[in-house]
């Protein structure tokens, strides 16, 4: 259940030409709308949150804002954000009880394996209080594969994100799909899903 250490490698040795990535105005919007749904001075978690860029734009927003990430050299990034409390940990070292209005996984469970999806979920809907929301983001399709660069990838097709939330105990709320390029530069098919515990 640790995180895949190829992935991780990668992502420390590319966290700045991750930062460069063009922003997505699907993006944006996904961001608006979730930060939207939560009360003001909300206590959220980015969970896997890359560079911190969705980190810094909820805590701009004035959102009680934490976030963690399994690869060093992202946690150094989000941490450039002076309101942003961030740690270092794998999705298997989180275990907070009722304590966010919101969990935001923007493309960080996609690295999980399938198996141990199911925990996670579990997980999150534990951390978060009642009535709280969750994001989620993957990419679509079937199977479990690896980029040109290496990273594990674990794809879903919405039908089975139904039965893996609804297993967790969330409530599915609403989704939208995009597609968008990614660091390795090929272009992917993705859900995002607005949820609630």
């Amino acid at each position: 259940m640790k995180p895949d250490s190829t992935t991780i490698d990668i992502y420390n040795s590319k966290a700045e030409e991750y930062t460069q990535l063009s922003k997505d105005v699907d993006q944006d919007i996904r961001l608006e709308n979730f930060a939207n749904t939560l009360p003001a001075k909300a206590r959220i978690l980015d969970y896997g949150c890359g560079p911190g860029t969705s980190a810094a734009y909820f805590a701009d927003r004035g959102l009680v804002t934490h976030a963690f990430d399994a690869s060093q050299e992202m946690v150094k990034l989000a941490s450039r954000h002076p309101k942003v409390t961030v740690w270092q940990a794998g999705f298997h070292e989180f275990n907070k009880i009722d304590t966010y209005d919101g969990v935001w996984a923007s493309f960080s469970l996609l690295h999980a394996p399938r198996s141990d999806m199911n925990k996670l979920l579990l997980a999150i809907h534990k951390s978060l209080k009642a009535g709280g929301k969750f994001c989620l983001s993957v990419k679509l399709g079937k199977g479990e594969a690896r980029d040109t660069l290496g990273r594990l990838y674990t794809y879903y097709e919405q039908s089975e994100l139904e039965t893996l939330l609804s297993a967790a105990n969330f409530t599915w709320e609403n989704h939208f799909n995009g597609s968008g390029k990614g660091l390795d530069g090929s272009t992917s098919r993705w859900i995002s899903v607005f949820a609630h515990a």
